[in-house]
This record gives structure tokens, C-alpha cells and sequence, in this order.
């Protein structure tokens, strides 16, 4: 697949036509169009979400993860990436494989009460490997 072909792509996909009618005019087979728009998010969805989406991008303002909604931005700190709480919350409990913990916070503790190994993750100050442990030891 070469620039021109790209660009087409980009262009016939603004205009709302789908992987197969796309792959007919430039010559390629649906999968590669499919494939290219997959890395592509922008250009990932229904004809209505795609040209939308297309247009959002070209005003520059950014566009919410979950409900591809413009917002405006704040003028400091880091790019927001949505536009509500309730947006985040949704995205992440639909997306939990990209959420990274890191591995230095991880910590691995011996329980106080039955001696077992246990990870702990972003406490190192954990002294029960259970709430069952925790309430054997304080009051019996």
C-alpha cells in the first residue's frame, strides 16, 4: 500500500463508503482497507461516526475515547483524553487490558497472623493477607 493509496482511503472513508466499495476503487482487498482503518481509529466505525469523527479532528479540538464527543480542552496540565468522569469510569471498565500497573508496585508480604506469602499492590504497609486474618488476630 503506498501514500496515494492511503490518502484515497482516508478520503473515500470521510465520505462514509465501507471497506469493500473502498477496496474496489483503490485495488485493494477489504481485510487491508479493514486493517488500515483498525490502526487508524479515526477512520474506525459507521459511515455517521466516521465523518464525524473526521470533521472533529480537522476543527482540532479533542475527541472523548468513549463517547467521541468534543470538548474543550483546559488550558494546563496534560491532555484530557475525555470529557466527563463518567466517561473515564465507562472507558476503563470496558477497556481493563490497557490499564499498565507497574511492576515496582507490587510488594510481597508475609501475613502476620498465618505466616502466608501474599502480594500486596501499592502498599507496603499491609499486615494481613485477608480480612479473615485480620479479624482471627484482633479479636480472638
Amino acid at each position: 500500500m503506498d501514500d496515494f493509496q492511503r490518502k484515497q482511503i482516508r478520503k473515500l472513508r470521510s465520505e462514509g463508503l465501507g471497506y469493500q466499495s473502498i477496496g474496489k476503487i483503490v485495488g485493494l482487498s477489504r481485510d487491508s482497507v479493514r486493517n488500515y482503518c483498525k490502526r487508524n481509529p479515526e477512520l474506525l466505525g459507521y459511515r455517521n461516526a466516521v465523518t464525524k469523527m473526521m470533521k472533529d479532528q480537522a476543527s482540532g479540538l479533542p475527541c472523548c475515547l468513549h463517547c467521541k464527543e468534543t470538548f474543550i480542552p483546559k488550558g494546563t496540565g496534560r491532555p484530557k483524553k475525555f470529557c466527563s468522569d463518567a466517561c473515564r469510569r465507562y472507558w476503563w471498565q470496558d477497556h481493563p487490558e490497557l490499564h499498565q500497573k507497574q511492576n515496582t508496585a507490587y510488594y510481597e508480604l508475609a501475613c502476620q497472623h498465618c505466616g502466608k506469602s501474599f502480594l500486596s499492590y501499592g502498599n507496603a504497609k499491609r499486615k494481613f493477607c485477608s480480612h479473615a486474618c485480620y479479624i482471627q488476630s484482633r479479636f480472638y
